[in-house]
């Protein structure tokens, strides 16, 4: 039996993190009965949630023999490359008893330099495993320098939208275009909240990382405000605040709840638990009228739920996949760098809800089509580890 170890995966109190390593260990499991694993940067967290899958630590135990060896070392003059290596030798050692090995983490090579990646590719390669970046989404412009050659290791690449396979491909490098797995992710009911109405509750997703990428914070915050005043006061419905990030660092439960105490005494403005799983938020956000959310991976369970949805967006993956499933992200997507205020938001929303019946039925019949292909791309994967 063929057998994968995924990497470079931040762990699922990112619920996108979360729904990429379900998503993607289902599918090769279910294709081909491969034996996952995944190397996490928060095993005891991701353990505890029941992935289904074995879960390692990315980085080796503070009080393990390496870490001793590399504060020796670092007082030593040790190379940097070797200290990295033995901080990643858990996930170094396993690629290597793996047929191939994915790297998961999406849009790593957005966020600055990643150091931890060149050594752990490097080491997988001359290893002779063949490694692949999965889901991959990269600014045109960042193509250059140490990063372009570090992505230059993968055997393949698979870019989930199209500004970054175009842009791939003009580099040379080895790519195909495919979906982000996550739209691949099981739907799982559970209780809903008081005050939720059926047919009748607008989800909003808000996170820190959005405000921080605005030209201005409080501003942004406002325009969120006045778009839950204007849904309160023009409709009867209902306003589910939907966490989908819980990072310590990047906890969407902050921004959501600066929202929720300038609706402290409103009954239909309420909060989701920051507890429920990927797959429980996905049956929540598919059973909503429409979602208005920052986080691209919330707006993929939307899309794949046939829920219309807007994206308040920031990051190339959002611009490609809206472009990508309607053809022009026009009124699918404001950036949030370019919002401007608060009636662009509310403005925004009313076309949405405009042309709600019709963006249902879009998506009916554009999902099955964009996400076609996934068991070709499996046996193609796998294949790379049957030629290694």
């Amino acid at each position: 039996m063929s057998t994968m170890l995924m990497y470079n995966h931040g762990g699922c109190e990112n619920r996108g993190c979360e729904a990429i390593v379900r998503s993607t260990s289902e599918m090769f499991v279910q294709e081909l009965g491969v034996r996952c694993c995944v190397a996490s940067a928060t095993p005891k967290y991701d353990r505890g949630i029941g992935l289904g899958i074995p879960v390692i630590p990315a980085e080796i135990s503070p009080y393990s023999l390496n870490r001793l060896i590399n504060s020796v070392g670092f007082r030593l003059g040790i190379p940097r490359e070797q200290e990295v290596a033995r901080r990643y030798d858990t996930v170094i050692s396993r690629g290597r008893r793996s047929d191939v090995c994915l790297s998961i983490g999406g849009d790593t090579y957005c966020y600055g330099r990643q150091e931890h990646l060149l050594v752990i590719n490097g080491r997988l390669r001359r290893a002779g495993k063949p490694i692949v970046l999965w889901g991959c989404s990269v600014e045109p412009k960042l193509l250059e320098g140490e990063r372009l050659g570090d992505i230059r290791q993968y055997q393949l690449i698979v870019a989930r939208e199209s500004i970054t396979f175009e842009a791939m491909k003009a580099e040379g490098l080895p790519v195909l275009q495919w979906c982000d797995p996550a739209f691949f992710l099981r739907s799982e009911e559970t209780a809903l909240p008081q005050g939720w109405r059926e047919g009748g509750t607008v989800g909003i997703n808000l996170s820190p990382l959005v405000l921080d990428c605005s030209r201005d914070r409080e501003g942004t915050l406002d325009a969120f405000a006045a778009l839950i005043r204007h849904i309160l006061s023009t409709s009867g419905d209902s306003v589910a605040l939907i966490p989908h990030v819980t990072w310590e660092h990047d906890n969407d439960l902050d921004a959501l709840g600066a929202l929720k105490a300038r609706f402290a005494d409103e009954p239909r403005v309420f909060l989701l638990p920051g507890t429920l799983r990927a797959m429980q938020l996905k049956g929540c956000i598919g059973q909503l009228k429409a979602l208005v959310t920052a986080r691209t991976h919330a707006s993929i369970a939307g899309y794949s739920s046939g829920v219309p949805t807007l994206v308040i967006g920031y990051s190339v993956k959002a611009r490609g996949i809206a472009r990508d499933l309607f053809g022009d992200e026009a009124g699918h997507l404001i950036p949030v760098q370019e919002l401007g205020s608060e009636q662009e938001l509310i403005a925004a929303y009313d076309a949405l809800i405009g042309r709600a019946q019709e963006e249902r039925a879009l998506l009916q019949r554009r999902i099955p089509e964009y996400t076609a292909g996934r068991a070709e791309l499996v046996k193609r994967i796998m294949e790379l580890g049957e030629k290694a």
